[in-house]
């Protein structure tokens, strides 16, 4: 690749389960119907973008759908939040009494009963971010997007919150532990890399908190 890349980190939009502050992994919630409208209202304010990758449950999908619609998206489960197993859906209240979850707290290393460990969850993202620029994903799309090697390059990825603490953690210069990274709903960051910093897989050169909070005429 030749030009600059742009890689835009978008968390989903609200759901009852995200109010209710239950876990929330791979259960697939929709978002309540006040924020469905209020992105409808608002998508004029987000850049856009040559390709959308989103985690195939629906809480992103539609962010997706409602923020960029005149962008081809590509669904991977790849890019679904950490698996919480028995927790799906439970909350800290429900869960404080149980010694395998304190000692989750403790140690968040330590496997989820019927869901993932860090490391798992980890190796998921290395696995698509890897495959970033294979056909893998979807063969039709990468040809006519992603490997256009001469011009610059802009991708978002409309996910969750674990997944976009993982990846700045990774790619951001900027030194945090994994949970000071704040992910707003239907917000997030976008990272920028030279050329040359992509082909040398240095950590991007800037950061950008979007949408911008800026009204359009400045």
């Amino acid at each position: 690749m030749d030009g600059s890349m742009a890689i835009g980190l978008y968390r989903h939009a609200v759901t009852e389960e995200n109010l209710a502050r239950q876990y929330v992994g791979w259960h697939d919630a929709p978002l309540v119907i006040a924020e469905s409208l209020r992105l409808k209202e608002i998508a004029g304010r987000y850049p856009e973008y040559d390709l959308v990758f989103t985690s195939d449950l629906r809480r992103c999908r539609y962010t997706a759908d409602l923020l960029f619609q005149d962008t081809p998206i590509i669904e991977s489960p790849l890019l679904r939040e950490i698996h919480f197993g028995e927790w799906e859906t439970k909350t800290y209240e429900e869960l404080q009494g149980k010694r395998v979850y304190r000692n989750w707290l403790e140690d968040q290393s330590l496997p989820i009963p019927g869901g993932e460990s860090l490391g798992v969850f980890e190796e998921r993202l290395e696995q698509f971010w890897s495959n970033l620029f294979s056909d893998s994903h979807a063969p039709e799309v990468a040809a006519n997007y992603i490997h256009r090697k001469h011009k610059d390059l802009r991708i978002a990825f409309v996910t969750h919150g674990g997944v976009i603490r993982y990846f700045l953690s990774k790619w951001v210069a900027e030194t945090k532990a994994f949970w000071e990274w704040k992910i707003p709903f239907a917000e997030g960051y976008e990272l920028h890399w030279t050329a040359e910093e992509w082909r040398e897989k240095s950590r991007c050169s800037s950061l950008l908190e979007v949408p911008s909070t800026e009204s359009p005429g400045g």
